[in-house]
């Protein structure tokens, strides 16, 4: 999804929609009882990383902009520890500083597509199709590794995803303020847009059978050693999280029997996560906020909403 007429990066036009065209749309709020504060630092998220990484480039734009303006086939893991915890922090931060910085990172990414068209990733609708793969990722996570939402979670974590979409700076225009609005805009996403491309190729089929540079916290001389078995059981956990018409895109197998064993593995992780110390059980620069704010008692639990003050 493309546009040549966006609005202008980095300005106030971003900021409100023209005069008698404001939307009205369903927030909630982010603080100490909001879902993304419990939620959106917990560790499972880990496991979602490729998800969102392969559902968002598979859009063109994205995919297309990776090609032209990022060193992500030369180390992608850079990427990923470069990016996360500037998004999980801006969840948390009460200004938008931090949210405007992200934002204006992308300001001069722009190009052609293999069409000729043009893409900028300030394109409004280019920016909320990744977060909204950030919002969905933290029910789908609990969907998979944890227990899932409710109904009416469901629309506090999409409502929340609407005040953390604000502190962008960006048009509303894209927004969707409603869980089942997300669900069929993930649909349309992938009937209509999604692809498979250069990118999407590089990490779930290159990076089986090629190495690529070594997480920062790993030694050389180990990554040598483990990367295959690594990389191949990495890719295999992003398959698993992704649906079977996402897969289709990819052209990606997946037998009764991976299914079989993706459900086992998400079964131990369900049950042996509640087991773990607080470091483990939460990401940083989350786990410190929510530290900072009280949300856990003396047993490292999280206090339940309403109650912390």
């Amino acid at each position: 999804m493309t546009s040549s007429d966006h609005d202008q990066p980095g300005t106030e036009a971003q900021n409100t929609e023209q005069e008698g065209q404001k939307r009205e749309l369903k927030r909630a709020p982010l603080n100490v009882d909001s879902l993304l504060w419990r939620y959106g630092a917990d560790g499972r998220i880990q496991l979602m990383r490729g998800y969102t990484g392969i559902l968002q480039n598979m859009h063109p734009a994205i995919g297309q902009a990776l090609l032209d303006h990022s060193k992500f086939f030369e180390e992608p893991f850079a990427r990923l520890e470069r990016s996360t915890p500037q998004i999980i922090a801006s969840m948390y931060t009460p200004d938008d500083e931090l949210s405007h910085r992200i934002r204006d990172y992308h300001i001069n990414i722009k190009g052609k597509l293999r069409d000729g068209s043009r893409y900028h990733s300030m394109d409004p609708d280019t920016y909320w199709w990744a977060h909204a793969t950030f919002v969905y990722r933290v029910i789908r996570t609990q969907d998979l590794f944890g227990t899932p939402f409710t109904a009416e979670e469901r629309e506090q974590v999409v409502q929340e995803g609407v005040t953390w979409w604000e502190k962008y700076g960006m048009s509303n225009r894209p927004v969707i303020d409603n869980y089942q609005g997300l669900v069929d805009y993930l649909e349309e996403m992938t009937n209509t847009v999604l692809e498979r491309n250069e990118t999407v190729d590089f990490a779930l089929r290159t990076a089986r059978v090629e190495p690529v540079k070594a997480p920062d916290n790993v030694s050389p001389l180990v990554w040598k050693v483990i990367w295959k078995p690594v990389m191949r059981s990495l890719i295999w956990m992003t398959v698993g999280t992704l649906e079977q018409s996402q897969r289709d895109i990819l052209q990606v197998s997946w037998s009764k029997r991976d299914q079989k064993r993706f459900d086992r593995v998400c079964n131990v992780i369900r049950k042996v996560w509640p087991k773990l110390s607080l470091k483990a059980r939460y990401m940083n620069p989350g786990r410190d906020e929510m530290i900072k704010h009280g949300m856990f008692d003396e047993n490292d639990q999280l206090k339940p909403i309403g109650t912390i003050r």
